[in-house]
């Protein structure tokens, strides 16, 4: 397996490995970062909390150096999205070698960047950024008229409110806070307008404000669905065109008459077509149809106006399962018990379900199932 694959694939054991150990050092240096804001810790376990930092940023270190590596670009590497996530989610450990970080306690709060890492190994991360991606003319747009909105209702609020509540709406820029605070449907009520003209015109700000959060979450959702389907499309192309289910099951019996009669009253199978001296098509429902055959009958093609059915046979007592309902259970054993046709065995799935096991007049194999292959129970 190449170095290349499992750094940035996962189709390799040792490639899932790679990203568990990355995933796992990520989550641990959040926890670690949350734990070293707390009071009076222990010199012990401030000790630990400097292991965990100085183990992870040197896993993160040589990740950084393997993925620089094996990157087809490395100056495009560099200077991506994740690349830089990777530089700043080290950067800090370094600087702090040659800086009093106590006096730069900013730079301290890059660690967090490395919760961005964890983007790299979502798909659904992945799915939202594509997701921006395609709608951000829409965003830009939309955002735009957000703040053009914002401004038109800082300035309509102050000329309403000012000299009524000149404390709270001293300025156009004093009045922003509130134009945001309303748009977005927050409402803190630290101000709020106490003038008929100033009430009226919040009523117009906040059915405006709907849409400020409406608009951009339908985008996305809209964006999302895209992005999805592309995605399942992507995989289909991939393993190729898909059987969509069994659409006939066939049997090949001694008297047509005998059999029709048979799965038509015991099961309730309508004739969908026939019967010919050949064959007879059966009704199951859902699309599925039971075919039929005489034996020998189709041993050599069958021409027919449209097209030729190529030769088949079959000989021998074959099995055939068919669904039913769990709740119809009792009144299948009664019905067959009413047709004298006896239960040859119950079967009790341990995954879920119940089989009933009977013959037809040509010694097949019949089953009645109460769930799916899976178990699951049809209902």
């Amino acid at each position: 397996v190449s170095l290349k694959r499992i750094v940035e694939e996962t189709d390799t054991l040792a490639g899932r490995l790679f990203d568990g150990v990355v995933i796992g050092l990520i989550l641990l240096t959040i926890v670690a970062f949350s734990l070293e804001t707390m009071p009076d810790l222990s010199h012990e376990v401030l000790q630990a909390l400097q292991w965990v930092e100085l183990v992870s940023v040197l896993v993160f270190t040589l990740e950084y150096v393997l993925r620089l590596v094996v990157a087809d670009r490395k100056l495009g590497f560099a200077f991506s999205f994740f690349g830089l996530v990777d530089l700043l989610a080290i950067l800090p450990f370094y600087i702090s070698l040659g800086i009093d970080l106590r006096s730069v306690r900013a730079i301290r709060l890059l660690r967090l960047v490395r919760v961005l890492k964890l983007a790299r190994y979502s798909d659904a991360m992945s799915r939202f950024g594509r997701t921006a991606t395609m709608v951000r003319g829409e965003l830009f747009v939309f955002l735009g008229a957000a703040v053009v909105l914002i401004y038109l209702s800082a300035v309509g609020i102050y000329y309403f409110e000012n000299d009524a509540q000149p404390e709270k709406f001293t300025s156009i820029t004093d009045s922003l806070w509130w134009a945001i605070v309303t748009l977005t449907t927050v409402g803190y009520g630290d101000a709020y307008p106490i003038t008929m003209g100033g009430r009226l015109f919040t009523f117009l700000v906040l059915m405006a404000g709907l849409g400020i959060v409406a608009v951009p979450t339908g985008l996305i959702a809209s964006a999302l669905v895209k992005v999805r389907e592309q995605d399942l499309a992507s995989v289909q192309e991939m393993v190729g065109p898909r059987v969509k289910g069994v659409i006939e099951t066939s049997l090949h019996v001694t008297d047509l008459e005998a059999s029709v009669t048979f799965y038509r009253d015991v099961l309730g199978f309508a004739v969908a077509r026939g019967p010919t001296d050949r064959m007879v098509a059966l009704n199951i429902g859902q699309d599925q149809v039971l075919l039929l055959f005489k034996r020998g009958a189709s041993q050599e093609s069958t021409v027919l106006p449209f097209g030729t059915i190529p030769a088949h046979d079959g000989s021998g007592r074959l099995h055939v399962a068919f669904g039913i309902k769990a709740t119809e259970l009792d009144d299948w054993e009664r019905r067959l018990r009413d047709a004298r046709v006896s239960v040859e065995s119950v079967v009790v799935w341990p995954e879920g379900g119940r089989s009933l096991y009977f013959r037809d007049p040509d010694g097949h194999l019949v089953e009645l199932k109460t769930s799916t292959w899976a178990g699951r129970v049809f209902h």
